[in-house]
C-alpha cells in the first residue's frame, strides 16, 4: 500500500459533487484534489487540434500556446491544470468516483433502522417514498435536532468508509493523522461557533480567487455574541458574468461541513449596484425541471443562481453595508466580537498583508 497524505474532508466534498459538468482526480503525488470543468475540457481539446502537427513527434507546449494570449489568469491556470491531468493521468491522477445514487438512498434506510422514536420512524418511511426523497427526508429531520445530528455523523462515516474502501482498492493508504483528543491536551473541544468561524475562513479563502467575485461580507449571527449560532451566513457580491458554478461549490462544501455537526451555511449574492439576487444553488445539478421542489423563481436562467426571492430577501441596506466586510478590505460596521476578531479578522488580515 502507498502512503499519502490526503485530506479526506476534501476528497468527501469531490465524491458527493461529481458530475458531468465537472470532475474532479487526485493527485497521487502532492494528494491534493483537483478539478476539471467540462468547459475547461472542451477548451483545451480545441487548443490540441489547432495546435496539432501531424510532422512533430512532441506536442506544443500549453504554456507557449498561452503567452500573449489574452485569455484571464484563473482560465490559463484551469487550462495548464487540465493539461497536466490529461498528460499525466494513471500515473499522477487518478480520477475520483461519482457517489452513488442507490447507496446514499440505503444509507437513509439503514439510518432509519436506528431511529427508536416510533413515529418519526414511520415518517422518515414515508418521506423516502417516491421523488425528491432526499429533500423530503432532510425536512422531516430539521424538526429532530438530536436525530438530525446523529444522521449527519452516520452519513459522513458512511461516505469515508466509501472512500477508504476505494483508496484501498487503488493501493493507497491515507495519512490523516488525528490530533490528541482535545482532553488529553487538557483543552475543551472547539464549540460550534469556533468551527463555524473556521469554516468561514476556509471559504473566504477560497472564494477570493474566483474571477468575478468582488466582495466578501459576513452577516447574521457569527457578527453577534450569539453563543451558539445555527449558521454561517456570507454575503458575496459577483459580476453580472461571472459563472457562479465554483461559487455554489464551495458553497455546497461550507454546507455540508458546518451539517456535519448540525449547524448550516448560505452563501447569499449580490451584484455590484447593490440589488439582492438569491443564494447559490444547493444542488449538484442545477436546471429547471430537475428538482420538483426547487424554488427558484428563474431555476436555470443564471446557471446555479437560486432565487428564492418569495422566501428570503435581504434588506438593500443590508447589501450595501453588511455588518463585517472580509475581503477586498476588512470593513467593521458593528462592535466585533472577539473570536470573530481573532479567529477571522486577524488571519484575513495577515492575508492582506496588514
Amino acid at each position: 500500500m502507498r502512503e499519502l497524505q490526503i485530506d479526506l474532508g476534501e476528497l468527501v466534498m469531490a465524491f458527493e459533487d461529481a458530475t458531468w459538468e465537472r470532475t474532479y482526480y487526485l493527485d497521487l503525488e502532492t494528494g491534493q484534489v483537483v478539478w476539471i470543468t467540462q468547459e475547461t475540457r472542451w477548451q483545451l481539446e480545441s487548443i490540441y487540434e489547432e495546435t496539432y502537427d501531424p510532422d512533430s513527434e512532441e506536442p506544443v507546449e500549453l504554456t507557449e500556446v498561452l503567452q500573449g494570449s489574452d485569455l484571464p489568469d484563473w482560465q490559463q491556470e484551469d487550462l495548464l491544470e487540465a493539461d497536466r491531468v490529461e498528460r499525466f493521468y494513471g500515473s499522477r491522477y487518478i480520477g475520483v468516483p461519482e457517489a452513488d445514487f442507490h447507496e446514499g438512498y440505503r444509507d437513509m434506510e439503514r439510518f432509519i433502522l436506528t431511529v427508536q422514536d416510533e413515529r418519526l420512524q414511520n415518517r422518515l418511511w414515508q418521506a423516502i417514498q417516491g421523488r425528491v426523497a432526499f429533500r423530503r427526508f432532510k425536512d422531516v429531520l430539521a424538526g429532530y435536532y438530536r436525530e438530525e445530528k446523529r444522521w449527519y455523523a452516520f452519513q459522513d462515516e458512511r461516505i469515508r468508509g466509501r472512500i477508504l474502501d476505494w483508496l484501498s482498492s487503488e493501493g493507497i493508504q491515507p495519512m490523516e493523522p488525528a490530533p490528541p483528543p482535545a482532553q488529553e491536551l487538557g483543552l475543551q473541544e472547539p464549540t460550534a461557533r469556533e468551527r463555524l468561524l473556521a469554516e468561514v475562513l476556509a471559504f473566504v479563502r477560497a472564494a477570493k480567487k474566483l474571477s468575478g467575485v468582488t466582495r466578501i461580507a459576513l452577516i447574521g449571527s457569527l457578527t453577534t455574541e450569539e453563543p451558539d449560532p445555527k449558521d454561517a451566513d456570507l454575503l458575496v457580491t459577483v459580476t453580472d458574468d461571472m459563472d457562479l458554478t465554483p461559487l455554489a461549490t464551495l458553497g455546497r462544501k461550507l454546507q455540508g461541513h458546518a451539517q456535519s455537526f448540525a449547524r448550516g451555511g448560505e452563501v447569499f449574492l449580490a451584484d455590484p449596484q447593490g440589488h439582492y439576487l438569491g443564494r447559490t444553488c444547493p444542488w449538484k445539478r442545477c436546471g429547471p425541471g430537475i428538482r420538483i421542489s426547487c424554488d427558484a423563481l428563474h431555476c436555470g436562467r443564471r446557471p446555479y443562481l437560486h432565487d428564492d426571492l418569495e422566501t428570503i430577501r435581504l434588506d438593500e441596506s443590508l447589501v450595501v453595508a453588511p455588518p463585517i466586510e472580509l475581503w477586498p478590505q476588512v470593513v467593521a460596521r458593528v462592535s466585533v466580537p472577539g473570536d470573530v476578531e481573532r479567529e477571522l479578522l486577524l488571519p484575513l488580515r495577515e492575508d492582506l498583508g496588514g
